[in-house]
């Protein structure tokens, strides 16, 4: 006895359908760039903390890559950066990856010096020998560089107060050229102080 299943009338055009749901999952949508915008981070007890959905759409110049890891549903995990090869440290015009804010938030940090604790994972392979932050604003920035240990952490940047800031740039920074060296950001908090 034949299943109703495999009549041709029902078979090929669930075959099909199936077809186009295997090659549509594979191009993986959810992953695709978004365009630069300002997000919105947590306020939490006078602290903007940025983490998950907040790394959504980042900016980027010519001297880094990013890449946001996401969940399958297209939801922002970690900002992963990486300094390309052959790229001279950070100079007050270079732009870094940055994490653009909205017009509120942003007016909580202007014109106040801040303290940014950036927390990361190191890359398995190519793990960049530091970190450098700034604030991005009206003047040019003030890069500030630790060294980024090869294992979980966090690391505290005391950053001098900028104007008109609209975004907290991050830079990974490398001893060796050959190649390009990152880090995996998973929270940014900034603290004004008075």
């Amino acid at each position: 006895m034949r299943n109703w299943l495999f009549h041709p009338l029902v078979f090929y055009p669930l075959a099909l359908l199936f077809a186009v749901m295997v090659v549509g999952a594979s191009l993986r949508p959810q992953s695709w760039p978004r365009a630069p915008a300002p997000v919105a981070g947590q306020v939490e007890r006078g602290s903007l903390i940025f983490h998950g959905d907040a790394f959504n759409s980042p900016a980027v110049d010519a001297q880094q890559d990013i890449f946001v890891i996401r969940d399958l549903w297209g939801r922002a995990q970690t900002l992963r950066i990486a300094q390309k090869a052959g790229q001279p440290p950070p100079t007050p015009t270079e732009d870094g990856a940055r994490i653009l804010l909205t017009p509120e938030q942003a007016a909580m940090i202007a014109n106040r010096p801040v303290t940014v604790e950036v927390s990361y994972n190191p890359i398995p392979i190519n793990v960049a020998s530091g970190l450098a932050v700034s604030l991005r604003g009206a003047n040019a920035a003030n890069w500030v560089s630790q060294p980024a240990p090869p294992q979980p952490a966090t690391l505290r940047f005391e950053l001098h107060a900028q104007p008109g800031v609209n975004a907290i740039g991050l830079r990974a920074l490398s001893d060796s050229g050959d190649q390009a060296y990152g880090l995996e950001i998973t929270r940014v908090r900034i603290t004004p102080h008075p």
